[in-house]
């Protein structure tokens, strides 16, 4: 009886997968001068393939600087931010940009705020002042904010209030309004309310209205949350949401009760995993939560150390699927960002090695010229028509990349700190 739901669950996903490629393979008969850039990238990463295959087992370098790319990565978040303040969820080589996405919003505002200082590009703030307001006009009576992307039903969504409470606190935290207190403490006490006695989120506001050990995400915003407004309610429903979550955590490193029912573990959403329970153990200083995501990464590490490249999807215990020779982009740079911090936390130089490692491939891939929506834009995955968002750019891929970067320059600028100091002084 299991094997025949699973069954009708992936058969459920495939008519899905199938519907909406044909919907937005109409987008080349309405908009037919998107031929031309969807042949070029795809002329690109098959060539790419074909001409470094006998290097498959090296390193990916570029010449091309992380300032640089940087600076690409934000102008492409700005050109997707729409006028009314949301960020497109994406920009499909078959149909152009989408509508706003409300959760990508959310977590893009601290991004926005930490690349401030060292961007060219002076909107940063601007666009993330933008951004807060068109999420305040979306919060519902009860707190929540809705999912899917605006203009659909409306329907409270767990995560999505999540990673809005993210941008909510970090706003807050920047300019100390009082509307945005509000708001984030009506989003934190919304999600209190929702949890489940065992610390998890399920019901018609969780995804699949199952229970997600990637909403280790929301976790971390409730950890924040308590940080800010000093009230232990939030960091103690962030720490039930933790304990739950570490239960998932298997001795070998691999996580269980992902639970995308239809679907691959994309690399993607172990990651989140990892950045969840990473962040919300350092809050609150849980050294049992960061030594489990150091083994999980710890593996991670290693796939990639022999074979230099993460899959787009694992099986359970991180063994590789078959017929998913691609890589989740976002995933990568994800795995960057949790490696860093983990250098951060304790001084091995081998998670610094890694990342800096993996974000020479993340710049690899970041289009230095193009059209707008392509230019600076990180694909779903490489090659650009893998599984994980096939044929489109990302704008949480631009996040989590310009993230990655951030940490490299602010991890590098230690780095170097640290070295002079050694130095000894001459007498």
């Amino acid at each position: 009886m299991k094997a025949l739901k699973q069954s009708g669950h992936r058969d459920d996903a495939m008519r899905a997968q199938v519907s909406k490629a044909l919907k937005e393979s109409i987008g080349l008969l309405r908009r037919p001068r998107r031929v031309f850039p969807l042949i070029r990238r795809l002329a690109s990463d098959k060539l790419r393939i074909a001409f470094e295959q006998r290097h498959l087992y090296s390193y990916t370098t570029t010449k091309r600087a992380s300032v640089d790319a940087l600076n690409s990565l934000l102008r492409w978040i700005l050109g997707a931010q729409r006028p009314g303040g949301g960020i497109a969820a994406y920009y499909s080589l078959l149909t152009g940009y989408s509508k706003s996405y409300p959760e990508v919003t959310g977590y893009m505002i601290p991004t926005l705020y930490d690349a401030a200082p060292v961007s060219s590009d002076p909107e940063c703030v601007a666009a993330a002042e933008r951004a807060t307001l068109w999420l305040l006009s979306l919060q519902m009576p009860t707190g929540a904010f809705p999912g899917g992307l605006h203009g659909g039903e409306a329907q409270p969504s767990v995560f999505n209030t999540g990673q809005i409470l993210q941008g909510l606190v970090r706003a807050y935290g920047e300019t100390k309004r009082p509307e945005l207190r509000r708001a984030a403490l009506a989003a934190g006490d919304w999600l209190i309310k929702t949890q489940q006695p065992d610390g998890s989120w399920s019901g018609a506001a969780a995804y699949q209205q199952a229970p997600h050990t990637y909403y280790s995400m929301v976790s971390w915003a409730l950890a924040e949350l308590g940080e800010c407004v000093a009230d232990r309610q939030y960091g103690m429903a962030a720490e039930k949401n933790l304990d739950w979550a570490l239960s998932h955590f298997k001795p070998g490193g691999w996580i269980d009760g992902i639970n995308l029912r239809g679907h691959p573990n994309y690399l993607h959403f172990i990651a989140y995993v990892l950045q969840g329970v990473l962040e919300c153990g350092m809050l609150r200083r849980r050294d049992d939560a960061i030594e489990a995501v150091a083994r999980s990464a710890w593996v991670l590490l290693r796939k990639f150390e022999i074979n230099k490249f993460l899959a787009g999807a694992y099986e359970p215990d991180f063994t590789f699927g078959s017929g998913r020779r691609f890589t989740c982009v976002t995933g990568n740079a994800q795995m960057s960002c949790v490696w860093s911090r983990l250098y951060e936390v304790d001084g091995d130089l081998r998670y610094l090695n890694a990342a800096l490692k993996m974000n020479e491939m993340l710049k690899q891939l970041i289009p230095a010229r193009g059209q707008r929506g392509i230019e600076g834009g990180v694909s779903g995955s490489y090659p650009i028509w893998g599984s994980y968002q096939p044929l489109r750019y990302i704008s949480w891929g631009c996040k989590f990349t310009a993230d990655a970067l951030l940490l490299e320059q602010r991890l590098m600028r230690s780095f170097e700190a640290s070295a002079l100091e050694a130095l000894p002084c001459a007498s």
